[in-house]
């Protein structure tokens, strides 16, 4: 006996940021599904990069880890209240899967956010910035993933940083 109806669930992926391939950009969504290679179609996409996210390959094509993807989305759901901050993210770090790490547009400073705690963390280190410029013009890394302390590393002026 063949069922008389057929039901069909079709569901639109969301990106949450773009990850590199190689040379290439790519749509990500929460679950490490690439959507589609970033192009102008794009454009009225306003997503951080995301690196971390590319598993060495055993064999054959990277893949994304699913568990890194899962942190930086959730880093991500903790920011929606809070538009202002969320859209300067420029950057989401999480290479290492216990530590997100966070660069803000026009913010030279890398942000550790650990694993938890993600908008307090954030909105901390924004509010007191301007201060720990003060002290230190060029900060390399700001640690805020320690409980009443946060630890700053000065850029050294020796070695240049990349970006990627």
């Amino acid at each position: 006996m063949l069922p008389s109806t057929i039901e069909v669930f079709v569901s639109e992926r969301r990106p949450m940021g773009l990850c590199r391939l190689g040379r290439d950009l790519y749509l990500v969504d929460a679950q490490a599904t690439i959507i589609d290679q970033y192009g102008p179609q794009y454009a009225e996409f306003d997503l951080p990069i995301i690196d971390g996210l590319v598993r060495a390959p055993s064999s054959g094509q990277p893949t994304l880890d699913e568990q890194r993807a899962e942190l930086a989305a959730r880093a991500l759901e903790a920011m929606t209240p809070r538009r202002d901050l969320a859209n300067r993210l420029s950057q989401i770090d999480v290479h290492d899967a216990h530590d997100v790490i966070v660069l803000l547009q026009n913010d030279p400073a890398l942000v550790h956010l650990g694993e938890e705690r993600f908008l307090e963390r954030l909105q901390a280190y924004v509010d007191l910035a301007p201060a720990l410029r003060d002290r230190v013009p060029e900060i390399d890394y700001v640690d805020m993933r320690f409980e009443d302390r946060i630890y700053v590393r000065p850029a050294d002026q020796k070695r240049g940083r990349s970006s990627g």
